[in-house]
C-alpha cells in the first residue's frame, strides 16, 4: 500500500490529506518519460487564415465568436456546449460533496497544454477519475476509461482523468499528463492543475479535520455538471446519464 501525506490549505487551516488504497508500481515500464517528453501538442500558429477580428471576407467580426457558436478552441477537437452561464455551483466542501452537487467552474491544464474550462462540457456527461502516476489500481482502470470514450463519445460522454501526482509523489506536471495520455491512448481529457479543491468528492473524513482518499477516485457527472453517481458507475448507470439514446 502506498500512502502519501500532505497538507492542503482550506479557509486558512492546514488540513491533513492521505492518499491511499492503491499499490505503487515504481517499476512500471508503461509510463515512459521519453514518451512524455515527445508527447504530441498542438502546433503554434497553425490554421490561421484571417487576421484576428476579421471574417473570411475581410470584414470586421468584432472579435472571435464565443461559446458553442465558435469552432472548438481546444487542440483536442472536443465540442463545447452553450450552457455554461446556466450552471450555479452549490455545496462544494470537504465531506459535503454528494449526488446532486454541482462541480465548480474549474479551469485545468490538458495534455495539449491548453487551459480547459470544465463548464465548456456542460452539455455532456463526464466520467471523472482522479489518479496518480504511482497508483497501480489507477493504471489498471485507465484502459477502461479510454474504451469508454471510444464507445460513448458520439453519444455525449466525455472522460476526464485528473492526474494529481507524478511517479515520485510530487505534484503532477504536463509531462506526467502527456505520459498518461500516450500510454493509455486517451482521446478524452487528461488534465492537472494547482487547484486545492479537486479531491473533495473523493475525500473520506477520518476525524480531527483529516481526510483520506482511496485511489482511483471516480464520479459520474451528468449534463449541467451535476454529480449523478459517487464511485465507479455501471454501464447501465452511464447509459442513463448520457444525453443521446442509442
Amino acid at each position: 500500500m502506498r500512502s502519501t501525506v500532505f497538507s492542503v490549505v482550506l479557509l486558512g487551516l492546514s488540513v491533513p490529506l492521505v492518499l491511499a488504497g492503491c499499490d505503487s508500481d515504481d517499476g512500471d515500464p508503461t509510463l515512459d518519460s521519453e514518451t512524455a517528453a515527445n508527447g504530441d501538442t498542438a502546433g503554434e500558429g497553425e490554421g490561421d487564415t484571417a487576421d484576428e477580428g476579421e471574417g473570411e471576407d475581410g470584414t470586421d467580426t468584432g472579435g472571435e465568436e464565443l461559446g458553442c457558436q465558435a469552432e472548438t478552441p481546444y487542440a483536442g477537437g472536443w465540442d463545447i456546449g452553450c450552457c455554461q452561464d446556466e450552471i450555479v455551483p452549490n455545496g462544494w466542501a470537504p465531506g459535503a460533496v454528494n449526488v446532486g452537487t454541482i462541480l465548480p467552474d474549474w479551469t485545468f491544464n490538458d495534455q495539449f497544454g491548453d487551459a480547459v474550462r470544465v463548464y465548456d462540457f456542460c452539455h455532456e456527461a463526464i466520467y471523472f477519475d482522479y489518479v496518480a502516476l504511482w497508483c497501480g489500481s489507477c493504471q489498471a482502470l485507465a484502459p477502461t476509461v479510454s474504451g469508454l470514450f471510444d464507445t460513448y463519445d458520439q453519444r455525449g460522454l466525455m472522460t476526464l482523468t485528473y492526474v494529481s501526482e507524478g511517479a515520485d509523489g510530487s505534484p503532477a506536471t504536463l509531462a506526467d499528463v502527456q505520459a498518461w495520455t500516450n500510454t493509455y491512448n486517451h482521446k478524452g481529457l487528461v488534465v492537472t492543475s494547482g487547484l486545492q479543491d479537486v479531491w473533495y468528492p473523493f475525500g473520506v473524513d477520518t476525524g480531527g479535520g483529516s481526510f483520506s482518499i482511496s485511489l482511483p477516485g471516480v464520479i459520474l457527472v451528468g449534463p449541467n455538471m451535476k454529480i449523478a453517481k459517487m464511485g465507479e458507475p455501471t454501464i447501465q448507470e452511464i447509459e442513463l446519464v448520457i444525453p443521446d439514446a442509442p
